[in-house]
């Protein structure tokens, strides 16, 4: 019986570090294991697959990759400031514009902002509404960076 199964590369790296497994592609290529449940073979053929064909196409969707992910690491940085540090600064606001198209609307944008700009007490973070602005990027098939899949509300 054979799966495909679809992988980001950023989940794969993550798998690699958190097993401590070479990150040489050959190694990557024979040696992981198939992620089935059911399933305990290494017999795993492993295969990069491009967003497209066309190199236009490719850098386009590489530059939005990252310019989402840099968005996401100015919101994931403001919302762990110190109580005595502003959230709601340029850079954020911008972040948030950055993210709107991605999103689809701006219902976390705006909840994120009105915690950012609200007098913060212990109750009252960032730090889930920035998870869910990351699940929602993955449940509509943007590539994200490992280090935002633990964040709390993803």
């Amino acid at each position: 019986m054979h799966f495909v199964r679809m992988i980001d590369r950023e989940q794969l790296i993550n798998h690699c570090h958190f097993h401590r497994s070479s990150l040489d592609w050959d190694t990557v290529r024979s040696g992981l294991p198939c992620w089935n449940a059911k399933c305990l073979s290494r017999d795993t053929r492993v295969e990069a697959l491009p967003f497209s064909q066309d190199r236009v196409a490719l850098r386009r969707k590489r530059a939005e990759t990252i310019l989402m992910n840099l968005a996401l690491k100015v919101l994931k940085t403001a919302a762990y400031r110190g109580d005595t540090q502003a959230i709601a600064t340029p850079e954020v606001r911008l972040a948030l514009r950055v993210l709107y198209p991605y999103l689809g609307n701006d219902t976390l944008l705006r909840r994120f902002w009105g915690l950012a700009t609200a007098d913060r007490g212990i109750s009252d973070t960032c730090h889930p509404t920035v998870g869910c602005i990351v699940g929602m990027l993955i449940e509509r098939g943007y590539a994200v960076e490992a280090e935002f899949l633990g964040t709390p509300g993803t």
